[in-house]
């Protein structure tokens, strides 16, 4: 069973990781390339060519967005697959915060059978 200071420990862990990280996209055409942190935040935007000086600001505009979705999305992709190992201890961190797992369970019959102050305070 996961105690709750491992994984505290790994979140730490995971979100350190993920600090690290960065996601790159580049339009079809090569045009541009941008970088994104963990945060979503753009620490980079590199053009590849010259091309943009020509382009008409929609198309630029369209190609800029485009990329940026691709990131981002890349991204997700990544803080899922950082944290995605941790969404699996989930519920046994759940039910040994809320006295759920087997060993209470066993133990939860054994109360059940003990006089009312065998444990030196009433039953709940």
């Amino acid at each position: 069973m996961v105690t709750l200071r491992d994984q505290h420990d790994r979140i730490e862990s995971a979100k350190a990781d993920l600090a690290s990280r960065r996601s790159s996209a580049t339009s079809a055409d090569r045009l541009v390339t941008v970088t994104m942190d963990s945060r979503n935040s753009v620490v980079g935007i590199k053009f590849n060519t010259t091309k943009y000086r020509t382009m008409p600001p929609e198309q630029l505009a369209r190609t800029l967005l485009e990329v940026l979705e691709r990131a981002r999305l890349d991204m997700a992709d990544t803080v899922v697959e950082v944290f995605g190992p941790l969404m699996d201890q989930r519920d046994d961190l759940r039910a040994a915060m809320t006295g759920n797992t087997e060993v209470d369970k066993v133990f939860s019959a054994l109360w059940k059978e003990a006089p009312a102050d065998a444990f030196g305070r009433g039953r709940d």
